[in-house]
């Protein structure tokens, strides 16, 4: 009905559309409550949840993604190159069914035979870290979208992704401080630089202290 049965919340871009669609039916009550009751704290609380959407849409990479009709992203590039999350929907279903190695080793074969997929990296990073919990892997899968992405704030995006895996999931502090320093000196544009040169001297801090 309505074009979503295809719609699986096993996907970021599923989620999202989901949460959109409970938002809408939301907000409908809310300002039905307005109208009827003068009651704004509704609508305040409808506004809040938006907001909450969005910031998953973002974080996610669903709003910035070429099918979502944006123009530019750090983490997904333009143009029509990039195949889409829904070339990849018997992947996901492996993931839906709780077949994490079969979908890893799903995605890996379309890495070796598809060089421009990007998507698929970052499918595999996010299947890497949140359900096989192989930092290794979604480490792996974070380079190759950054040597497959074609403009800047897109690779500087997975390379920013590799550094948080170094220090948030592996635990490395030397190698997260390498990754900082490559970052910063191949994507100077990127947001945050000051706050990436004081995180490598608190690492690096960090890093010293252990030994």
């Amino acid at each position: 009905m309505w074009g979503l049965e295809n719609v699986s919340a096993a996907t970021p871009k599923g989620r999202f559309v989901i949460l959109v669609m409970v938002m809408a039916l939301a907000s409908a009550v809310s300002l039905l409550e307005v109208v009827l009751a003068l009651n704004w704290v509704p609508l305040l609380a409808a506004l809040a949840g938006w907001a909450f959407v969005l910031m998953y849409g973002l974080l996610e990479g669903v709003l910035l993604h070429p099918a979502a009709g944006a123009v530019a992203s750090l983490t997904l590039p333009s143009g029509a190159s990039t195949p889409s999350v829904d070339q990849h929907s018997e992947i996901a279903a492996l993931v839906a069914r709780g077949r994490f190695a079969e979908a890893a080793a799903a995605y890996r074969a379309v890495l070796a035979a598809a060089p421009e997929d990007v998507v698929a990296c970052e499918q595999l990073a996010q299947l890497a870290l949140r359900d096989l919990k192989d930092y290794e892997l979604a480490l792996l899968a974070a380079r190759e979208g950054e040597k497959r992405a074609r403009e800047p704030r897109r690779r500087a995006g997975f390379a920013l992704l590799a550094a948080n895996i170094c220090r948030d999931n592996l635990k490395d502090y030397g190698r997260t401080v390498v990754e900082l320093r490559r970052i910063l000196a191949c994507y100077p544009d990127v947001p945050n630089a000051a706050r990436l040169r004081a995180e490598i001297e608190e690492l690096k801090a960090m890093h010293f202290e252990a030994r």
